[in-house]
C-alpha cells in the first residue's frame, strides 16, 4: 500500500480506532546497545626454568542508548492499512453499500470548500470586529468590505492564509455514492500551517459517518455549525433567519463564483456527513 501524506489528521481518533479494532501501532522505543572488550596489560612473570610474558587485564563494557520514533507518515499508513485489512473501513462505498451512523469509511473524490465555510470565515471576522468596536448586531447586515478595519482582517485570512479556529465544511464530488458527500474538518487537526492550501482537489478522506440526511422536503441539516461557530445561541437564532440575504450580499461583494446548489443556510439531502479522521 502507498505511503500516505495527510494534510489533516485526527491522530487521537485514529489511534483509538486502531485500539478498538486490535490493530498494532508502531511505538516509540528506547534502545540500549552494549559492546564488550578485554583491556589488557603486558608483564613478565618468572617461572622455574623459563621466562614468560603474561597478560593482566579487565573486561570493559561500552553502552549507548537512543530513541527510535516511528515517522507519522509510516504510522498513519500502517494503521489505515491495518483497519482496511481488518474490514473495519468501508472503502470506496457506492449506492449498494449500507451506511449507518458511526461507520468508518474511506471516500475518494474531488474536494472543495463550501460557501458555508467561506461565509463562516467572514462571520468569524465580524465576530472579532464586534468584540473590538462599539458596533451592534446590525453592523453585520451593513458591512463594507472596503473599510480599513475589515480589509485588514480580510488580508490576514485571504492573503496571508491565516488558519482560523473554526470548523471547515468540504463537499466531495465524484465519489461512487449517489448522495452528496460533505466532510467536517475540526480546526485543531491540520498537519501544518500550509495545509489550508491542500484542502481542495482530488483526495481521499477517512472518517466516520455522523449524519445521513434524507431526501424530500424534510431532508435538510442546518449549517450554522460552520457559519456561526463561537456565536452565542440567541444571536445564532437571529442571524440564521436572515442568513440567505447576508450570504447573497457577501458573495456579490466578494465576486465569488459559487455553484447555485451550494451549502448556504443548510445542507439539503440526500447527503452524507463525514467527520474526518484523515485527509490525504
Amino acid at each position: 500500500m502507498p505511503l500516505r501524506n495527510p494534510s489533516y489528521l485526527d491522530l487521537e481518533t485514529l489511534l483509538a480506532q486502531a485500539d478498538y479494532h486490535d490493530i498494532d501501532v508502531p511505538r516509540k522505543e528506547e534502545v540500549v546497545e552494549r559492546r564488550g572488550r578485554k583491556r589488557s596489560a603486558g608483564g613478565t612473570a618468572g617461572l622455574t626454568g623459563f621466562g614468560a610474558t603474561a597478560s593482566i587485564g579487565s573486561d570493559v563494557e561500552f553502552q549507548r542508548s537512543y530513541t527510535l520514533t516511528p515517522s507519522s507518515k509510516a504510522t498513519v499508513s500502517r494503521v489505515i492499512d491495518g483497519l482496511i485489512a481488518a474490514d473495519a473501513v468501508k472503502t470506496d462505498p457506492d449506492g449498494q453499500t449500507p451506511l449507518s451512523k458511526d461507520d468508518l469509511v474511506e471516500v475518494e473524490g474531488t474536494a472543495r470548500i463550501t460557501a458555508a465555510s467561506l461565509a463562516g470565515k467572514m462571520f468569524h471576522i465580524f465576530h472579532r470586529l464586534m468584540e473590538s468596536s462599539a458596533g451592534g448586531l446590525e453592523t453585520i447586515f451593513d458591512f463594507d468590505v472596503d473599510s480599513f478595519e475589515v480589509a485588514e482582517q480580510l488580508k490576514a485570512v485571504y492573503l496571508r492564509n491565516e488558519l482560523l479556529p473554526i470548523p471547515v465544511l468540504l463537499e466531495m464530488t465524484g465519489s461512487r455514492l449517489p448522495q452528496k458527500v460533505y466532510v467536517n474538518l475540526r480546526p485543531d487537526n491540520f498537519v501544518d500551517a500550509a495545509s489550508s492550501n491542500r484542502l481542495e482537489g482530488e483526495m481521499r478522506v477517512l472518517g466516520s459517518v455522523v449524519r445521513l440526511v434524507d431526501g424530500g422536503k424534510e431532508g435538510y441539516l442546518g449549517a450554522e455549525e460552520w457559519l456561526l461557530d463561537g456565536w452565542e445561541y440567541l444571536m445564532r437564532r437571529k442571524l440564521m433567519t436572515q442568513i440567505d440575504d447576508v450570504l447573497k450580499d457577501l458573495v456579490s461583494q466578494l465576486e465569488l463564483d459559487i455553484p447555485a446548489d451550494d451549502v448556504h443556510a443548510y445542507i439539503k439531502g440526500p447527503a452524507v456527513l463525514v467527520d474526518a479522521v484523515a485527509l490525504y
